[in-house]
C-alpha cells in the first residue's frame, strides 16, 4: 500500500512539474512607456516610436488651454519613463513638474525647444517686462504648420533616441517618414493657397497664424467671440469688423455654443463654419497628418 502510494505522489508530483513547463513564463515589458500632454504630440509620438513603445495621452478630450492635470495624470506622468509635452508656453503646468521632489526618475521633455517660434500677434515689439518669462509672448501652435510638424517629430525622434540608444535609428527612420508625407502635404497645398481668390481668413481661435504665415494667407482673430453670449458692444464690434473686411465667414471649433453661434450669425449675417484647431482628440481612426490635411482642405474650398 505504502509503495503504491509513494508510486501516485511521484506519478502527480512529475505531471505538476510538466504542467508549469508548459505554462508560458511572464513577458517581460518591453519598450519604454511614454505619457504625453495631447493630441498632437500624442500623434507625433507614435508616428515616431512606432510599435516600439507604450503610448497614452492626458489632455484628450477638451483641448489644452485651460487643461490641468489631475492626480491621476500626474501620478501616471511619474509612473512613466518619459514624459513629452509642446511648450512650456501652452502647457505651463507641465513645467512646474520637478520628479526630483516627487522621487520619480521620468525624463520630462519638451518637444518644440529646437523650433523656431513667432511672437503673438500684436506683441511682434512689446519689450520683456523684469520677471516675465519672454517665451510668453511667443505662439505656440506650431502643430498646424506641416514644415513645423516635420521639424518637431524629428526633434522628438531625436529626444527619445537619447533615451533609447539601442533603437536610435529606428526613431530616426520612423521621423523621416513622418516628414516626408507633412512636407509632401505642403507641396500639395502651397499651389492651392497661392491660387485662391481671397487671403485672408477669420477665426474665433487665433491657432492658424503658423498655418496662414507658411501659405501666405492672413488669419484675423475676433477677441472675445468665445462669450457665452456677447453683449450689445461686441456685438457691434464685431458688425464694424464684418463689414470692414468683407467677412462671409467666421470658422468657430467644434463644441461652440449653439446659443453663440446663433446670435453671431443672426446679427452679422455670416456663416459659421467649423475649422478644427486639432488641440482635442478628433476620436476617429485617421493618422494625424490625415486630420491636419481636412483643415487645410476646408481652409481652401472657403477661400476660393
Amino acid at each position: 500500500m505504502k509503495k503504491k502510494l509513494f508510486s501516485f505522489l511521484c506519478l502527480a508530483l512529475t505531471c505538476l512539474l510538466a504542467a508549469c513547463q508548459l505554462q508560458p513564463m511572464p513577458e517581460e515589458k518591453e519598450g519604454l512607456t511614454i505619457v504625453t500632454s495631447f493630441y498632437p504630440i500624442y500623434s507625433m509620438v507614435k508616428s515616431v516610436s512606432g510599435q516600439r513603445n507604450q503610448v497614452r495621452m492626458i489632455g484628450s478630450r477638451s483641448g489644452i488651454h485651460s487643461y490641468e492635470p489631475s492626480a491621476g495624470d500626474v501620478r501616471a506622468i511619474y509612473d512613466a519613463d518619459v514624459f513629452i509635452y509642446h511648450s512650456g508656453v501652452l502647457e505651463s503646468w507641465a513645467k512646474r513638474l520637478d520628479p526630483n521632489l516627487q522621487g520619480s526618475s521620468v525624463e520630462v521633455l519638451e518637444a518644440s525647444t529646437k523650433l523656431e517660434l513667432m511672437r503673438v500677434p500684436g506683441l511682434e515689439e512689446v519689450e520683456v517686462a523684469e520677471g516675465q518669462d519672454p517665451a510668453s509672448l511667443y505662439d505656440p501652435h506650431t502643430w498646424l504648420d506641416p514644415l513645423l510638424v516635420a521639424d518637431e517629430a524629428r526633434e522628438i525622434a531625436k529626444l527619445l533616441g537619447e533615451q533609447d540608444p539601442d533603437h536610435a535609428q529606428e526613431y530616426h527612420e520612423n521621423a523621416e517618414a513622418f516628414a516626408k508625407e507633412a512636407e509632401q502635404l505642403y507641396q500639395t497645398y502651397k499651389p492651392i493657397f497661392e491660387k485662391v481668390s481671397s487671403k485672408t481668413f477669420v477665426t474665433q481661435h487665433t491657432a492658424f497664424s503658423y498655418l496662414a504665415h507658411r501659405f501666405g494667407l492672413t488669419q484675423l482673430g475676433i477677441a472675445g467671440v468665445s462669450e457665452e453670449e456677447p453683449s450689445p458692444k461686441r456685438l457691434a464690434e464685431i458688425k464694424e469688423f464684418v463689414e470692414d473686411y468683407q467677412v462671409r465667414t467666421i470658422f468657430v471649433e467644434k463644441g461652440v455654443s449653439d446659443k453663440m453661434a446663433q446670435t453671431l450669425a443672426k446679427e452679422t449675417g455670416v456663416e459659421l463654419k467649423v475649422l478644427d484647431p486639432l488641440e482635442a482628440d478628433p476620436e476617429n481612426a485617421a493618422t494625424y497628418l490625415d486630420n491636419l490635411k481636412v483643415v487645410l482642405d476646408t481652409l481652401a474650398k472657403e477661400l476660393k
